[in-house]
């Protein structure tokens, strides 16, 4: 849902001076607009599924428990209130807390909103900027004279990476490690959330 009207292409155009290129962007978002009211999705939301649902149905639960009337009946329990019928008001409690642990799987199995984050990733982060500047964003500057010239011949680049070189290799082995048990995490996450999701289906509406 984010990715129409995203003010970044317009201010990198503008940088830029590329007048005809926020022209075809404006075009495009007022057809992603068009396509999403005819058919409740647009070209942009194919680029990747996943974002577009990691996006729009945890704000969709959130929004649908804020402003719902009712509850799965099946919820709660059935008691006797002091006039003598009988009620089930426990099951909008229970409702809740349901959608609560369905909206926060959802986040934390998107990478992007996701709670948890590797604790390396500061440390990293410029360790690759120094890497970059050092060595080029590919490594360009490590390549062997027959790695240049075979570049040279078939029009392509051999890439070097951090975990090439003696100084990066411990704090990209950290990196990683911590990676592995964030997509872990992330895919637990998930799991859980479409369990929750397939399990009350049909008792999304109100």
């Amino acid at each position: 849902m984010r990715n129409v009207w995203d003010r970044e292409p317009y201010r990198w155009y503008k940088y830029k001076k590329d007048w005809k290129a926020i022209v075809r962007q404006f075009r495009l978002d007022l057809r992603c607009c068009r396509q999403r009211i005819t058919k409740g999705y647009c070209g942009k939301d194919l680029w990747s599924i996943r974002d577009w649902f990691l996006d729009v149905v945890p704000d969709m639960l959130e929004e649908y428990k804020k402003c719902r009337h009712g509850s799965p009946g099946i919820l709660g329990e059935n008691y006797q209130n002091e006039e003598g019928f009988l009620v089930n008001d426990t099951c909008h409690g229970e409702w809740d807390r349901i959608l609560d642990e369905m909206i926060f799987l959802f986040r934390e199995a998107d990478e992007r909103q996701c709670r948890c984050k590797n604790p390396y990733e500061e440390e990293h982060s410029k360790a690759f900027s120094l890497f970059m500047d050092k060595y080029g964003l590919l490594g360009e500057k490590l390549r062997t004279p027959e790695e240049r010239k075979r570049d040279s011949e078939q029009n392509v680049i051999t890439y070097h990476g951090m975990r090439e070189l003696p100084e990066y290799k411990e704090l990209c082995k950290r990196y990683d490690e911590e990676e592995k048990k964030l997509e872990q995490y992330r895919e637990e996450c998930k799991n859980k959330a479409f369990d929750l999701f397939s399990k009350w289906f049909y008792d999304l509406w109100d």
